[in-house]
């Protein structure tokens, strides 16, 4: 019982009233007033607006009991409990109209009385936070931008929102009530949902539920579209009911379609860039052209091997097609010298990683690129050129071409020396893993050759 619920009388007897207020004060309920007739009652009703009213039937006053009940519940929004000694059929079925709370006979127990009020009350408190909830509910679905829907148990649609009905074209009227599926469903997939709605309506389970997909749909004019839709599982009345969030992706596949294209685009630049700086340095030094190809390949595999994510691994491909760029700088007859280097002469040539990332730097490639070109001989141990970075200060793309670099120079003929061969080559790295180079790529390329059967072309 609620200690503070005030309670107003409707009884026109006032020794009954008088008693009925006794009762209700030593059960600790509030009572504010007592109404002799519907008038009155009307009037208390507005003025004190208690949280039940405790009506007699047929309260003296030109206004009939019944009548006030229902302008006191609807109007006001106030709980009724009648008490009557009039039990006739017809008077029962006023009662019902008026939705009371509940309903009295004289004379009648306290213990009557005190159950029949605190049941009110609870009731009414158990419905308010109801409607409560659904007006919120309302309010979301109103002002929700996506779409949503609610399926029953028959695959009937039984709420749809303001903007499902904006996506597909239907009023309330025309879906309310009718199966999802052929509304707006595309046909090709209705033997694929009837199975799996089939398996949802007794489990709650499914293929959809609890993920987000994207679906095509069919609107009211026959279009088809593209949607998002998020589903979920609800049991209303024991059975298995599906709401789903849906939302129309048409603008944003269309987005998506055009910076695909720029893309695209893009990359044919970029490689069209590529391929004038190869040409570029083939005119300068036909071993250079032919070494960066390799290494462009070998670095890719070693990068896929690696698990490398695929939009980085387009971006060492490309750094590796041009990674000696620089060596333009040089003069060719020391790219072309037989014999060994002057230190003067090595030093010229070390200098193409620098020159190659001073040509590169203002080139707006969505990799780092110019950063791959100017690292690529560093080593982990700090001696490599031309910063002396060190393990991790290194850029792990950089690393790997690398790795490339060394295995495809040594397994390739040059002006100064044979060919070495890939034996040659892969011992080389395998001895300074993790001094000279990374250990990953370094494993990664020796797997390549020994178990994959790699080739350099």
């Amino acid at each position: 019982m609620d200690e503070k619920a005030k309670i107003l009388i409707v009884e026109d007897e006032r020794i009954i009233a008088r008693e009925m207020w006794h009762k209700l004060k030593s059960m600790g309920y509030d009572v504010p007033a007592i109404a002799s007739s519907g008038e009155e009652a009307i009037k208390k009703a507005e003025e004190l607006h208690p949280d039940l009213v405790l009506m007699d039937i047929i309260p003296q006053g030109e206004v009939d009991g019944v009548e006030v009940a229902g302008q006191i519940r609807t109007r006001l929004d106030i709980p009724v409990v009648y008490v009557t000694t009039n039990d006739s059929d017809a008077r029962l079925e006023d009662i019902k109209r008026t939705d009371p709370f509940g309903c009295l006979f004289k004379p009648f127990e306290d213990i009557e009385l005190h159950a029949a009020i605190d049941m009110a009350l609870h009731r009414y408190k158990m419905e308010k936070k109801l409607r409560e909830s659904e007006e919120i509910f309302r309010a979301i679905g109103t002002a929700a931008n996506d779409g949503i829907i609610m399926i029953d148990n028959e695959e009937k649609v039984s709420y749809w929102n303001e903007a499902a009905g904006k996506i597909f074209g239907y009023t309330d009227e025309e879906i309310l009530g009718k199966e999802l599926r052929p509304a707006i469903m595309p046909k090709r997939f209705h033997k694929a949902f009837e199975e799996g709605f089939s398996k949802f309506k007794m489990t709650g389970q499914g293929a959809a539920v609890g993920k987000t997909l994207e679906l095509a749909a069919v609107k009211k004019d026959g279009t088809e579209i593209p949607i998002e839709m998020s589903m979920s599982a609800v049991k209303i009345g024991g059975e298995w009911n599906a709401i789903g969030l849906v939302r129309d992706i048409t603008e944003r596949k269309r987005m998506e379609e055009e910076l695909k294209q720029s893309f695209k685009s893009l990359r044919r630049g970029l490689n069209a860039t590529i391929n004038v700086l190869v040409a570029a340095a083939e005119i300068r030094d036909p071993y250079t052209a032919g070494h960066q190809k390799h290494v462009a390949n070998l670095a890719r595999a070693i990068a896929t091997e690696m698990g490398i994510p695929k939009e980085k691994i387009e971006g060492i491909r490309m750094a590796g097609a041009i990674h000696d760029i620089g060596k333009i700088s040089v003069p060719s007859e020391i790219l072309s010298k037989p014999g060994s280097l002057k230190d003067i002469e090595f030093g010229m040539i070390k200098l193409h990683s620098q020159v190659g990332y001073d040509i590169l730097k203002n080139i707006e490639f969505p990799w780092p690129v110019a950063l791959i070109v100017l690292q690529h001989h560093e080593r982990m141990d700090g001696s490599g050129y031309p910063q002396g970075l060190s393990g991790e200060e290194i850029c792990l793309e950089a690393r790997i071409v690398a790795v490339a670099d060394v295995v495809e120079a040594m397994s390739s003929h040059r002006p100064y020396r044979p060919a070495l061969g890939i034996d040659k080559a892969l011992e080389e790295i395998s001895q300074n893993k993790g001094t000279l180079y990374d250990s990953e790529a370094v494993d990664a390329c020796v797997r390549l050759f020994a178990e994959k059967e790699f080739k350099l072309k």
